[in-house]
């Protein structure tokens, strides 16, 4: 009995697996951007590269899960306690942001004659109006950093997460078909940017409210099947993804299937590895992805810089797309490092830590 206990796969999210899914995340994230535009590298590179884009599904995914966890433990406090909540993850996200911002953006300016009228236009009224926006991380398409569109989609779904998450605890089969709804048809009630990405953010949270019935379900088949099927879904989708030429059916339509199918196919490669260890976090190969995860924001956030608005032609130098995407990743886990040694010297984190104690405080 006791081995056979030993043997469920638990297919729940810890801190360990989260973090191991971003380093991976963040790695497609940077292979993407380096050559889904460059055909030039080979069918395989490019190919691949367009299917790198899930890692905006994955980080999604994984930020909705872990939103979940943390939210549950006061769902059934009164209204006060959801604003400490919400306003503890915007200063978290600025602070991290704010912190790359203030430093990168005069670098561009000063150093590498990226002015502000490319990203913002001509006129210096418009351009401080823009550089208003883009601090507050709501350009979008128009950042001085094209890639932090991201950063409006992430903080619309911190602003709609305790909605999303009411829903999801009462109705999740409702919450998702909205969802899915508002996606494929793209209607008016929301910025596209959300129709596109509601359905994966809506599935990590009710992923994460529904764990035991996911184990109990998953735990049935046979873990060599699983796995097959994993495998082939993740396969048929990668195909699918790419060359299906119906759009509803192809390109981001099918990350957040995809996502699903990595997600659980990692974690069963995880555990059935972790059952055969003597413990999950002394295997060396995986530490590295998770010190990456814990850098992804960072890098995330820097990457473009060092590969296309200050170093392009020395990092397209190395010609081999493996070794190209090597020397982006150590430059930009390098220059992560960088940074969290100026926010630890300028004791930004008691900052934080300070600013949490204030909203702790307030009464509810």
């Amino acid at each position: 009995m006791k081995n056979k206990q030993r043997n469920i796969i638990d297919f729940r999210l810890s801190l360990n697996d989260s973090l191991l899914l971003k380093g991976i995340a963040i790695c497609l994230m940077l292979w993407h951007h380096l050559f889904y535009q460059n055909p030039e590298y080979g069918a395989l590179v490019f190919q691949t590269a367009q299917f790198a884009k899930v890692c905006v599904s994955l980080f999604l995914f994984v930020s909705a899960y872990g939103l979940t966890v943390q939210y549950g433990k006061i769902y059934d406090k009164p209204v006060a306690e959801t604003f400490k909540f919400q306003v503890k993850r915007f200063v978290k996200f600025y602070a991290n942001y704010w912190s790359v911002f203030l430093i990168f953006v005069p670098v561009g300016v000063l150093f590498f004659s990226r002015s502000f009228s490319i990203p913002y236009g001509n006129g210096i009224t418009n351009q401080i109006k823009m550089l208003i926006t883009d601090f507050s991380g709501l350009n979008l398409y128009q950042s001085y950093n094209i890639t932090w569109w991201f950063n409006q989609l992430i903080i619309c779904m911190y602003i709609l997460f305790p909605a999303l998450y009411f829903i999801a605890k009462k109705q999740p089969v409702f919450l998702l078909t909205v969802s899915v709804f508002l996606w494929i048809f793209n209607l008016p009630v929301l910025p596209a940017i959300i129709h596109n990405y509601l359905f994966i953010f809506s599935l990590g949270i009710v992923y994460s409210l529904n764990i035991g019935q996911i184990n109990s379900f998953l735990n049935r088949i046979n873990r060599f099947a699983l796995f097959g099927l994993l495998l082939t879904g993740v396969l048929i989708l990668f195909y699918v993804r790419n060359h299906a030429t119906v759009p509803l059916f192809s390109g981001t339509r099918v990350d957040a299937f995809l996502t699903l199918n990595i997600v659980c196919l990692g974690l069963l490669i995880i555990r059935t590895i972790q059952y055969n260890t003597i413990q999950y976090n002394t295997i060396q190969h995986i530490k590295p992805l998770i010190f990456l995860g814990k850098h992804s924001m960072n890098i995330y956030m820097v990457h473009t810089f060092i590969y296309y608005y200050f170093f392009m032609d020395f990092m397209y130098s190395f010609k081999y797309p493996v070794l190209i995407f090597v020397v982006l990743l150590l430059c930009s886990l390098a220059v992560s490092i960088i940074v969290e040694y100026l926010k630890k010297a300028a004791n930004l984190s008691k900052l934080i830590n300070n600013i949490n104690r204030k909203i702790e405080e307030i009464k509810s």
